[in-house]
Formats: structure tokens, sequence, C-alpha cells
């Protein structure tokens, strides 16, 4: 089994002994690569993200999503030498081609809101898992019962997929992430990631994160529901970041459909992205996790109508790089 271990209050993300599994099988995403982030850019913020998958629920290639992405959920953030990961939708494919190139070895910090398969399909053909001379680190939210190790074994045992997680050549590590988890970086912004379970997400909850440096923060919240316009505890952990990543994947009209209501399903409409980025006063909001169904002209019209809510608003596309200094 890749090396695991249980949930601990605070986490240092040097530490963990190194162990490696055998076999070699990839597939490279669907999309060509744009610019990479390199040295230059990391340079040019003290954390600096960019989104490789954006969409919600499932994958939709095509020519009515090209310049949004059709890609599913995979949010990358450096800060200094660190890269650390949220979500591992197909995006990750594509960063996982782009790291290789980059260089022939290094770390990779991947934390996962939750389980459901739009959160985690891309993880079996990401580049690095494949490779003896990568480690990566899977985080995982301890949600009632569903441990990281066991659902993610699960998700590639026969007859699912005909590579068993056991058998990835890469150096893989499973950590448990409880409500208050704190993840730390040997860096000298003083990088770390915060983790809070939320219930802004029905039945098993979902973990939200908030990258920290310096005084800056990004939070990451996919997957999130209230009609008040925010969760108490999404407000309270997004206060004053730099950048909200908030989920909005509907329109009021079809969260309210009378025929099929989305209320209970666990997803925002912009106008709650909007209300939970001005209770919490951040900086600057990016919707996220777009419905599958919704293409480039609707989220042009999406992305304008949360500039009159919202006015530091936009749409998060395959892509979008965002400088926080």
């Amino acid at each position: 089994m890749p090396r695991t271990t249980g949930a601990v209050p605070h986490v240092d993300a040097q530490c963990g002994q190194r162990t490696e599994f055998a076999l070699a099988w990839c597939l490279l995403a669907w999309y060509a690569l744009e610019e990479p982030m390199g040295s230059e850019a990391e340079r040019s913020g003290l954390l600096r993200l960019r989104f490789w998958g954006v969409r919600g629920s499932y994958p939709t290639p095509g020519p009515a999503t090209m310049r949004i992405g059709g890609n599913s959920v995979c949010m990358e953030v450096r800060g200094g030498k660190h890269c650390l990961v949220f979500d591992a939708g197909t995006g990750l494919i594509g960063l996982g081609r782009q790291l290789v190139e980059e260089r022939q070895r290094g770390t990779v910090h991947l934390f996962l809101s939750h389980y459901h398969h739009d959160h985690i399909e891309g993880l079996r053909f990401f580049l690095p898992v494949h490779d003896r001379k990568w480690r990566t680190v899977v985080y995982g939210p301890s949600l009632p019962g569903a441990r990281v190790d066991r659902v993610l074994s699960r998700s590639m045992a026969p007859p699912f997929f005909p590579v068993a997680l056991e058998e990835l050549p890469g150096q893989l590590e499973l950590r448990a992430v409880s409500s208050g988890s704190t993840v730390r970086f040997d860096s000298p912004i003083g990088l770390q990631v915060r983790a809070r379970i939320s219930q802004a997400h029905p039945k098993l909850g979902v973990a939200l994160y908030r990258i920290e440096a310096e005084g800056r923060a990004i939070v990451y919240a996919t997957d999130i529901e209230s009609a008040r316009g925010g969760f108490n505890d999404v407000v309270e952990f997004a206060r004053g970041a730099d950048v909200l990543v908030h989920d909005a994947q509907y329109t009021e009209d079809e969260y309210r459909d009378a025929l099929r209501s989305r209320v209970g399903w666990g997803h925002s409409t912009v106008a709650m992205a909007c209300a939970a980025a001005r209770a919490a006063a951040v900086k600057q909001l990016v919707l996220y996790h777009h419905d599958p169904s919704h293409d480039d002209r609707l989220m042009r019209a999406l992305e304008r109508d949360a500039r009159k809510q919202f006015r530091a608003s936009s749409v998060a596309f395959e892509g979008l790089e965002l400088a926080v200094d």
C-alpha cells in the first residue's frame, strides 16, 4: 500500500519516508497546453495560482467550451519552490505533463476537497505518480466513512481500472487531513495550508483550504451551498483573503427550477458566491466549478452579472494565472 498517515493537528510537509511502487501507464490531457508556469513566473508573485481544470460534474471538451475549457477541477499554487495542487480532476493530467517536462524530479503536494469522481479522476493519469523520481503527497479530508487511502485504492481497483494504486511506481504518500489541520512548508515566506471541514456540502461535508504566506491568503472553497449566501464557517474561513475561489455552478433559474430544482445538491449560484465574497470582505472573487452545460457565451454573461454584484469578480478558465504579491 502507499504510505498512509493519520490525521494530525500539524503536519510537516517535508517529512515522511519515501516509498516506491511498480508499473507505467498514462494518458495525456485532451487539450493543448499553454505557456507553462516556469521559474520566472514563480518569482513574479509571492503566491501564484493557475487553473488547469474548471468544470464540475464531468469534463466537457468541444468547440462551445474552448475559451473557458472543459477539464474538471484542478488548481495549482506555486509558493517559492513548492508546488501545491487543489483537487485532481482531469485538469491534473495536463499539469502532470508540464511538471515532468520542467524537471526530472520533484515533489507535488495534492489537496483533495472531497472524493466525488470529478475531483479524483485525473490522479490515475498524473505522470508524476508513474515516475520513480517524483514524490506525490496526497492530503485527503477525514469524512464520515471515507478515508483517503481506502477511497483512492477502491477507485483504481479491478474491474474499474487496470492498474492498482499499490502498483504505481511513483513515490506516493497519503495523509489524512482533519478540520483545523495545518500543513507547514519549509519556506522563507512562511508558506502553510490550513484546512477546515465544512458541512456546506450535503451528506459527508467538504474540505476548505486556506493557503497563506507572509500575511497573504488564497481560499479554495468548492462544492459548497448556502441559500443565505455563504455558510458562516465558509465566510469566517475566507475573511480578508486576497483571492476567494468559490463554487458557482448554477444560474438562479437552474437552482430554483420548479421541475428540476438543484436546491440541496451542494453547489452555489453566482449570486451566492458574490454574497459570500462581500460578507468575507475578500479582495478578489474567482467563480469556479462551472456546470458542464454552460458554454463560453453563457459564462461571459455570468461574469458580467457577477461584476454587478461584486466588482472584483472573474470566471476561472483554463490557463488563467493570478499573482498575489
